[in-house]
Formats: C-alpha cells, sequence, structure tokens
C-alpha cells in the first residue's frame, strides 16, 4: 500500500502505520492485495471538513469522515511499480472525538471505524444508494473492522 497521511490537527497521537493497519486489513479483506493501492490519510479539525462538506456536497455543516474516490481511474505507472490511487479520507479527529465519546467507546476504535467506513466509499461502495447496499456495506466493515489487528 502507498499511504499518504497528513495530520494537520494539534493532536499527534495517531500515526501513519496506525491507519497503515486498517486499510491493511481491507485491502486483504476486498481481496485487491496484489495491486498496490494510494490512499491518502487526512486528519482534519472542524472548519477544514465544513468547507470540504459545503464545497463537495452542498452541506454546510461538520462530518465525521469524507471520501472522495478516484473510482480507480487514475494509475500511476513508472518502471517500478502501478500504484491504483483510490482517492483520499478526511477525517474531523474533534469531531470524532465527540462522537466516540457520545457512542461511549474508545477513540482508536471510532477512528478505526471511520477509516474502513471511508475506504469502503473509496472502494465504491455506498449505503446511501439503498437499503441493500447499506446492509451490505456495513457488514464488510463489520468484517474488516474484526481483523483489524493491534
Amino acid at each position: 500500500m502507498d499511504l499518504v497521511f497528513k495530520n494537520s490537527t494539534t493532536d499527534r497521537k495517531y500515526t501513519s502505520k496506525f491507519f497503515e493497519k486498517i486499510l491493511d486489513a481491507g485491502v486483504r479483506e476486498l481481496k485487491i492485495g496484489k495491486m498496490k493501492v494510494g490512499i491518502s490519510v487526512n486528519l482534519v479539525g472542524e472548519a477544514k471538513i465544513r468547507e470540504l462538506n459545503d464545497k463537495y456536497r452542498h452541506k454546510n455543516q461538520v462530518t465525521d469522515v469524507l471520501s472522495f474516490p478516484m473510482d480507480g481511474k487514475y494509475t500511476i505507472q513508472d518502471t517500478q511499480y502501478t500504484i491504483h490511487d483510490f482517492g483520499d479520507l478526511f477525517i474531523c479527529l474533534p469531531f470524532a472525538k465527540s462522537e466516540a465519546k457520545r457512542e461511549n467507546i474508545d477513540m482508536e476504535r471510532k477512528l478505526m471505524q471511520l477509516t474502513v467506513h471511508g475506504f469502503l466509499h473509496l472502494a465504491g461502495y455506498d449505503h446511501e444508494k439503498s437499503a441493500s447496499e447499506a446492509k451490505k456495506m456495513f457488514k464488510l466493515e463489520k468484517q474488516i473492522l474484526g481483523k483489524v489487528n493491534f
């Protein structure tokens, strides 16, 4: 996996290794491990996630995670390897912290769930399409979360 990680928050607890383990479990579960997958994970604050949500989804509100898939259409090739760029994830760390507290789960678990959820959107799953798509996506999310080893 080719992971680009950027943390634009003041909380330095979470590193690229944390997210790489989670995404590796997703890549294995979707059986796409034979291709080199490129994903960026961005930890942002509430102002940035609101700006992105407003600009691209026309929802002027803070949210927990946004996914911007490349739809598997963008491939970077050089003489050494090929990377299939899945896209970008933006996770709002302050919002995730408040959700974790409200749901009474630890922050690592919440970040795992948001990362897998966003990854599945990058892979083409969409729980907003239909009830059957939602059921399929959330089942897969649960399976991947069950395979993340920390």
